[in-house]
């Protein structure tokens, strides 16, 4: 008789973070503590405008660090952009890339980083596990407080063959350091920001609210990158929550005021450390398709699904849903569970027109008659949906657009 295999819980993260208001200025010294010589940033025409490419290469300079820029990002990134900044970095021999911006600039960076060290392209790589080895150091430096790709082992890539948004997934893709620097999102225009930090909260609640790490029946062997809820990501997402719940409205409508700013970075960086480990769910396997389909950016849409996905998951975490409600400031207090759940969906719902998101899927130009063939895309999702903690078909996942549209 063979002994069974006790449930076990795995969390992982960037192998260091350096987090604070002027920590950009540091990277230089950071990549000189490392005997690092030469980076490739990995930016986009805003960073230069914005002069946060200068502050990156005026502090490599400073610690004798030479530097190139590919400066060829963009907002939804596909694999001939990571194509191409990994061909530069073949002609600039770096020992270090640093991704620059939003979401997208840092996921080039890692997936860049892979195909310069093992060759290929970009779209060898897609799916769990399939980067063979380490890559060269990657630094990553975030200009929004959303995406939490500072700190995961995950890129979203579009396939630009099939034109479908993919996930390269491995442990090598983690940066070896998270430059967190709240003072880099002044620059970020409102809506960004709204949409950034939503994102960010769609992170959290969906990392809170996934199955459990003993729920899961994947062979240890298999090594998958999402691994349940467990207590160490459970403290991070409630924190995330909290964070946002208090200082995302500042940070949109008073974009100079750095304690907001410093705390929907934290929480950004929070719920990624928190949902790279937990995993993600339906919002963001239905916002692909949608995402595909109007033209709207991650955040936008993640933020736009989240209560309709909430509505539909309530039955099988109140509790859960309960707490969170709280989190974002809603008084529960002799409220069953199920009643507390549902003031969660309106405190989503309050944040998010607040914070000026669309409310439907119509006002973003989704069509009705799309809503089917988008459900049967977001079902082949299954690294997302198997976290459910209620089981998804496409029908379960059509119902959820129709409520959204």
């Amino acid at each position: 008789m063979v002994n069974a295999i006790p449930a076990a819980w795995r969390f992982s993260t960037a192998d260091e973070v350096l987090f604070g208001c002027g920590v950009a200025e540091r990277i230089g010294v950071e990549a000189r503590h490392r005997n690092l010589s030469c980076a490739l940033i990995v930016a986009d025409p805003n960073m230069i405008k914005a002069g946060l490419v200068d502050t990156v290469q005026r502090s490599l300079r400073a610690s004798r660090i030479a530097s190139h820029v590919f400066e060829g990002g963009v907002p939804e990134p596909g694999t001939a952009t990571v194509n191409a900044a990994a061909e530069m970095a073949r002609a600039a021999r770096p020992d270090l890339i640093i991704g620059l911006g939003g979401g997208s600039n840092m996921d080039v960076a890692k997936v860049a980083a892979a195909v310069y060290a093992h060759g290929g392209s970009a779209a060898d790589y897609f799916g769990e596990n399939r980067v063979p080895g380490p890559t060269v150091p990657v630094f990553a430096v975030p200009t929004t407080a959303g995406t939490g790709s500072e700190v995961t082992a995950v890129a979203v890539i579009e396939d630009e063959a099939r034109h479908l948004k993919l996930a390269v997934a491995s442990p090598h893709l983690r940066p070896r350091l998270a430059i967190v620097d709240p003072l880099l999102t002044r620059s970020c225009p409102a809506k960004v920001t709204a949409e950034s930090g939503m994102d960010a909260l769609v992170h959290a609640v969906e990392a809170y609210t996934v199955v459990s790490y003993d729920a899961l029946d994947a062979l240890p062997e298999a090594r998958p990158q999402f691994t349940g809820r467990q207590p160490i990501t459970d403290a991070l997402a409630e924190r995330a929550i909290r964070l946002i719940g208090r200082h995302l409205r500042a940070a949109v409508y008073q974009p100079n005021a750095v304690a907001a700013r410093e705390g929907m970075h934290l929480a950004a960086l929070l719920a990624g450390m928190a949902f790279s480990s937990a995993g993600l769910g339906a919002a963001h396997a239905l916002q692909y398709p949608v995402g595909a389909a109007t033209h709207t950016s991650h955040g936008l849409g993640t933020g736009l699904l989240l209560p309709y996905v909430v509505e539909y998951l309530l039955p099988a975490a109140p509790k859960r849903f309960a707490r969170i409600a709280a989190w974002l400031g809603e008084d529960v207090k002799g409220m069953s569970a199920a009643e507390a759940g549902r003031r969660c969906v309106e405190a989503i719902q309050r944040l998010k027109q607040d914070v000026g998101l669309p409310m439907r899927l119509r006002d973003i130009g989704a069509r009705e008659e799309r809503l089917r063939p988008m459900a049967e895309q977001a079902a082949t999702y299954q690294r997302l949906l198997r976290m459910s903690p209620r089981p998804l078909d496409v029908n379960a996942l059509e119902g959820i657009l129709r409520s959204a549209w």
